[in-house]
């Protein structure tokens, strides 16, 4: 296998394994110092879509007889279709300066292909410059169609991973109905069979029903019989009724009456009610005083009684306090006495409790 082939044969593996980056055109150059060959051209290819390519060449230095022959051929599996296959200069002596620069547009069959390759070949008197190269990928789709549709597939991939949560929530929510409505069923089941022992027994209380009704029915019969005894007795109970009537209008004249009696009555009642609020009031201000006065004066025997101890040393003493004491208690009970006596307005109680008050100062007082 020759050198050029061999390469190219790799050139075409890369392009089998290795995608293409991009679609943009890319350019090639290629110069020995006296020649420079540059071209443009697209690193993919639709079949039966035509694409462009910029050739430039420029003499260096000064040359003479130059030609550039380019061929361009498409390789669609075992076959091959050359798409291009010309002198671009022919006989050019010159230099240095632009020789050529054109585009030129080439066609590809609409069979699908595998690749694009290309010999361009520039020969003149003191030199020569080869370059056989792989240049375009054949598609179906150009790879930034393929990455749109590959980002609208990943899009609707992610609106499908979406939807799956969705329904795997839903799945989730519906798995946990289903066992609610597995333990419902359970319940309705246990009811059905409550409701069929039920069903039972109100079967045979129906018998016993339809034989009570066979009874009633007799029973009816006899009370329509004592019905109509019962309208002869309304009828008298009706003459009854009217009389009671009369009675009534009268009773309710009483009462109109009972009533006016009742309305003073409960004022009366209201009026007294005040007072005896007022008379109890008075009470318990006089039972908190004769509470006040019991407890001075329970003290005032148990200072008595301190006294006395203490006047056992001194007969003449002890005669002397209690003539002192007696006459003081009776001067204080008399003005306390009084003083009740006057807050109440009962001169008759003071002067009961006055009497029996001398009474027994006359018989403690000593002789």
């Amino acid at each position: 296998m020759s050198k050029p082939w061999y390469i190219l044969t790799l050139l075409l593996t890369l392009a089998l394994f290795i995608p293409s980056i991009h679609a943009e055109a890319f350019t090639m150059s290629i110069n020995d110092n006296s020649v420079k060959i540059e071209l443009s051209y697209p690193t993919e290819v639709k079949p039966g879509t035509c694409f462009s390519i910029r050739v430039v060449v420029t003499a260096l230095t000064a040359v003479s007889d130059l030609d550039v022959h380019l061929k361009v051929v498409y390789h669609a599996g075992a076959s091959t279709r050359t798409l291009y296959d010309d002198y671009l200069v022919t006989s050019f002596t010159g230099g240095p300066g632009l020789v050529y620069s054109g585009v030129l547009t080439l066609c590809p069959p609409s069979t699908l292909g595998t690749l694009v390759s290309a010999k361009i070949e520039a020969n003149y008197t003191d030199g020569s410059l080869f370059q056989e190269f792989y240049m375009a990928s054949v598609r179906s789709k150009y790879y930034s169609e393929l990455v749109s549709e590959l980002n609208a597939a990943q899009s609707t991939i992610s609106v499908l991973q979406s939807e799956v949560s969705s329904l795997r929530d839903t799945i989730d929510t519906l798995e946990l109905e289903v066992n609610e409505l597995r333990d419902e069923v359970s319940e309705l089941n246990a009811l059905v069979d409550r409701l069929e022992l039920e069903n039972e027994y109100l079967k045979h209380n129906l018998t016993s029903v339809e034989a009570l009704n066979a009874r009633l029915n007799m029973e009816l019969s006899k009370v329509e019989g004592e019905l109509s005894s019962v309208r002869r007795n309304y009828l008298n109970l009706s003459s009854e009724y009217a009389i009671l009537q009369d009675r009534y209008s009268s009773l309710l004249k009483s009462e109109e009456s009972l009533r006016y009696k009742y309305e003073n009555l409960s004022a009366d009642y209201n009026s007294l009610s005040k007072e005896y609020a007022m008379l109890t009031a008075l009470y318990e201000e006089l039972k908190k005083t004769h509470q006040d006065l019991q407890t001075k004066y329970e003290k005032a025997l148990e200072k008595i009684g301190s006294l006395q101890e203490s006047l056992k040393e001194s007969e003449e003493g002890y005669k002397a306090l209690s003539q002192q004491y007696a006459v003081a208690s009776w001067e204080r009970t008399v003005v306390i006495w009084v003083a009740i006596a006057q807050a109440a307005g009962i001169v008759g109680f003071a002067f009961t409790k006055l009497s029996g008050f001398f009474k027994r100062t006359s018989a403690k007082k000593p002789d």
